[in-house]
C-alpha cells in the first residue's frame, strides 16, 4: 500500500506582542515545517501529533489556533457560505458549547456581534451545537466550550479553531497570587530571551509569588509546561489518544530528578514569599 503522509494542519501560535521571535526559536525544534513570525504570533504547519506537542512544550504561546477556512467576505451571504464550507463536526459535536470572539477591521462587514451571529448559526445548523458566547474577550473562558476565532481584514475573513482551552500560561501550579502578577508564559520569554537553560544558578531578589523561578526551574529540569493541564484538542471528534499519550510518556521520560543549579528567589513581602512557596509545592519543584 503507498504510504501517504499525514495531512498537515495551518497553525498560528499566538504571543503577547514582543514575544514572536522568542516563540518562532522555541517551536522551530517542535514541528517538521518551517515557522514564519509576524505580528502577534507565528505560523507554521504541522501534524496532528506535532499540534500536541506544541501545545504541550511551548513555554510562551498565548494559544495554538488551528486556520479551518479562508475567504472573501465582503457581504453576509459570502460570510455564511464559506462558513457553512467548514467541517465543524471535527471540533463540535451535538450539544458542544461553543464560543466566537471576532474582530473586523477596514471590512464592510465591520459588526462583530452580526458576524458571530452568522458563523454561530453556520456552526448550529451543521453540528446542534450551542452557542454560549459570542464576542469575548482573550481571556474569558467558558467551561469546555469550544473557542471560534473569526478575523476579518480588507473583506477577507480567516476562520480558526482554538486548540489549546485555557490560554497556555495556566499552567495550573499558581493559584495564589502576590501584587502586579507575571504570566508565567512572559516569565518564560524573559527566561529564554536571557539564554538560561538550567546550566547555571539563578537569583530573583524580586520574586513576588515565584513565577520567573518556577518556570526556571521547569527549565532546567525540562519538565513540560503543559504536563498537568488539559487541552481543547482531547475533545475534538480526531483525537489521538494514543499519540497524545506517548508524547506525554516521552516528556516524561525526559524530566530530570533535580535542577542542575540553585535557584532562588526572594522578596520582601513575607506573604508573596508565602505564595511562592505555596506555587512551587504546586508545580512539583519546591526542592530545587
Amino acid at each position: 500500500m503507498p504510504n501517504r503522509a499525514a495531512p498537515r494542519l495551518s497553525c498560528y501560535a499566538v504571543t503577547a506582542p514582543g514575544l514572536e521571535p522568542i516563540a518562532a526559536a522555541e517551536l522551530g525544534p517542535l514541528v517538521a515545517s518551517p515557522v514564519a513570525a509576524d505580528v502577534g504570533g507565528v505560523g507554521f504547519e504541522a501534524t496532528l501529533p506535532e499540534l500536541y506537542r506544541v501545545n504541550l512544550w511551548s513555554r510562551v504561546s498565548s494559544r495554538v489556533l488551528v486556520r479551518l477556512a479562508e475567504f472573501e467576505a465582503a457581504h453576509f451571504s459570502e460570510l455564511q457560505a464559506g462558513c457553512e464550507r467548514i467541517r465543524w463536526e471535527r471540533f463540535v459535536g451535538p450539544r458542544d458549547g461553543v464560543r466566537i470572539r471576532v474582530t473586523c477591521r477596514k471590512s464592510r462587514l465591520y459588526h462583530s456581534d452580526a458576524v458571530a451571529e452568522r458563523v454561530g448559526e453556520a456552526i448550529r445548523r451543521r453540528t446542534g451545537a450551542v452557542v454560549v458566547d459570542a464576542g469575548g474577550h482573550e481571556d474569558d473562558d467558558t467551561g469546555d466550550a469550544q473557542l471560534v476565532v473569526v478575523r476579518l481584514l480588507h473583506d477577507r475573513c480567516t476562520v480558526s479553531a482554538d486548540s489549546s482551552g485555557e490560554l497556555l500560561h495556566r499552567r495550573g501550579y499558581r493559584q495564589v497570587v502576590a501584587k502586579a502578577p507575571l504570566r508565567e508564559t512572559l516569565a518564560a520569554a524573559l527566561l529564554l530571551a536571557a539564554g538560561y537553560d538550567g546550566s547555571g544558578p539563578l537569583l530573583d531578589p524580586l520574586c513576588g509569588s515565584g513565577t520567573i523561578p518556577i518556570e526556571a526551574a521547569l527549565v532546567a529540569r525540562r519538565i513540560a509546561p503543559g504536563r498537568h493541564r488539559a487541552f481543547a484538542f482531547e475533545r475534538w471528534l480526531d483525537f489521538d489518544a494514543a499519540a497524545w499519550h506517548a508524547l506525554r510518556a516521552r516528556a516524561d521520560e525526559g524530566v530530570l530528578s533535580f535542577a542542575p543549579q540553585p535557584i532562588a528567589g526572594s522578596d520582601r513581602d513575607a506573604g508573596a514569599v508565602q505564595a511562592a512557596r505555596a506555587n512551587a509545592e504546586r508545580a512539583g519543584v519546591a526542592e530545587d
